[in-house]
Protein backbone atom coordinates (compact mmCIF):
# COMPACT_ATOMS: atom_id res chain seq x y z
CA UNK A 1 0.00 0.00 0.00
CA UNK A 2 2.98 2.39 1.06
CA UNK A 3 4.43 1.88 -2.21
CA UNK A 4 1.55 2.39 -4.43
CA UNK A 5 0.33 5.24 -2.37
CA UNK A 6 3.06 7.77 -3.15
CA UNK A 7 2.01 6.92 -6.95
CA UNK A 8 -1.61 7.26 -7.07
CA UNK A 9 -2.28 10.14 -8.11
CA UNK A 10 0.38 10.12 -11.77
CA UNK A 11 -2.29 8.35 -13.81
CA UNK A 12 -5.44 5.96 -13.57
CA UNK A 13 -3.53 2.48 -13.59
CA UNK A 14 -1.35 3.85 -10.97
CA UNK A 15 -4.74 4.87 -8.63
CA UNK A 16 -6.14 1.17 -9.68
CA UNK A 17 -2.49 -0.31 -8.20
CA UNK A 18 -3.39 1.85 -5.28
CA UNK A 19 -6.90 0.83 -4.65
CA UNK A 20 -6.00 -2.97 -5.64
CA UNK A 21 -3.48 -2.71 -2.91
CA UNK A 22 -5.95 -1.07 -0.19
CA UNK A 23 -8.56 -4.06 -1.31
CA UNK A 24 -6.27 -6.32 -0.81
CA UNK A 25 -4.76 -5.46 2.40
CA UNK A 26 -8.24 -5.11 4.01
CA UNK A 27 -9.32 -8.21 2.93
CA UNK A 28 -6.44 -10.04 5.01
CA UNK A 29 -6.14 -7.62 7.87
CA UNK A 30 -8.59 -10.01 10.22
CA UNK A 31 -6.42 -13.03 9.64
CA UNK A 32 -2.76 -11.15 9.27
CA UNK A 33 -3.45 -9.16 12.90
CA UNK A 34 -4.46 -11.84 15.17
CA UNK A 35 -3.83 -15.39 15.23
CA UNK A 36 -7.25 -17.57 13.82
CA UNK A 37 -8.30 -13.62 13.07
CA UNK A 38 -9.06 -11.09 15.08
CA UNK A 39 -12.96 -11.10 14.27
CA UNK A 40 -14.09 -13.29 17.18
CA UNK A 41 -10.97 -13.27 18.97
CA UNK A 42 -12.14 -11.43 22.00
CA UNK A 43 -15.04 -14.30 22.31
CA UNK A 44 -12.43 -16.75 22.24
CA UNK A 45 -10.22 -15.14 24.64
CA UNK A 46 -13.19 -14.59 27.51
CA UNK A 47 -14.18 -17.97 26.63
CA UNK A 48 -10.81 -18.73 27.84
CA UNK A 49 -9.70 -20.21 24.23
CA UNK A 50 -6.40 -22.08 24.78
CA UNK A 51 -5.04 -20.76 21.65
CA UNK A 52 -6.56 -17.34 21.65
CA UNK A 53 -5.46 -16.90 24.67
CA UNK A 54 -1.62 -17.76 24.54
CA UNK A 55 -1.32 -15.49 21.43
CA UNK A 56 -3.10 -12.79 23.46
CA UNK A 57 -0.82 -12.77 26.05
CA UNK A 58 1.56 -12.94 23.61
CA UNK A 59 0.19 -9.78 21.24
CA UNK A 60 -0.10 -7.68 24.60
CA UNK A 61 3.91 -8.94 25.92
CA UNK A 62 5.09 -8.09 22.53
CA UNK A 63 2.61 -4.68 21.42
CA UNK A 64 2.89 -4.90 17.83
CA UNK A 65 2.83 -1.77 16.36
CA UNK A 66 0.40 -1.60 13.09
CA UNK A 67 -2.54 -0.57 12.00
CA UNK A 68 -5.24 -0.34 14.20
CA UNK A 69 -3.03 -2.31 17.07
CA UNK A 70 -3.22 0.24 19.79
CA UNK A 71 -7.24 0.08 19.58
CA UNK A 72 -6.39 -3.80 19.67
CA UNK A 73 -4.17 -3.89 22.61
CA UNK A 74 -6.84 -2.03 24.71
CA UNK A 75 -9.69 -3.89 23.33
CA UNK A 76 -7.39 -7.38 24.44
CA UNK A 77 -6.39 -6.21 27.74
CA UNK A 78 -9.27 -5.86 28.80
CA UNK A 79 -10.96 -9.18 27.69
CA UNK A 80 -7.62 -10.70 28.92
CA UNK A 81 -8.83 -9.58 32.57
CA UNK A 82 -11.39 -11.31 32.21
CA UNK A 83 -10.61 -14.65 30.92
CA UNK A 84 -9.92 -17.48 32.21
CA UNK A 85 -5.98 -17.68 33.11
CA UNK A 86 -3.43 -20.57 34.26
CA UNK A 87 -0.89 -19.34 36.79
CA UNK A 88 1.78 -18.18 34.44
CA UNK A 89 -0.48 -16.57 32.49
CA UNK A 90 -1.85 -14.66 35.18
CA UNK A 91 1.99 -13.97 36.32
CA UNK A 92 2.48 -12.78 32.72
CA UNK A 93 -0.57 -10.53 32.45
CA UNK A 94 0.55 -9.00 35.45
CA UNK A 95 4.03 -8.06 34.27
CA UNK A 96 2.03 -6.42 30.64
CA UNK A 97 -0.32 -4.70 33.10
CA UNK A 98 2.67 -3.45 35.61
CA UNK A 99 5.05 -2.14 32.38
CA UNK A 100 2.10 -0.51 30.89
CA UNK A 101 1.57 0.97 33.67
CA UNK A 102 5.42 2.43 34.29
CA UNK A 103 5.11 3.63 30.65
CA UNK A 104 2.04 5.85 30.61
CA UNK A 105 3.55 7.48 33.96
CA UNK A 106 6.61 8.19 32.55
CA UNK A 107 4.91 9.62 29.42
CA UNK A 108 2.60 11.49 32.40
CA UNK A 109 5.92 12.64 33.30
CA UNK A 110 7.17 13.79 30.45
CA UNK A 111 4.64 15.64 29.32
CA UNK A 112 4.08 17.62 32.64
CA UNK A 113 0.79 16.07 33.79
Amino acid sequence: MHETFAHRDRSPDKRYEWERACEIFHSRYNELAFPGGFEGALDRIVAGDPESMEAAICFLEVRPYFFRSGYMFESILRRAKRAPLSQEQVARLQHVIQALAAWRSERSAANGA
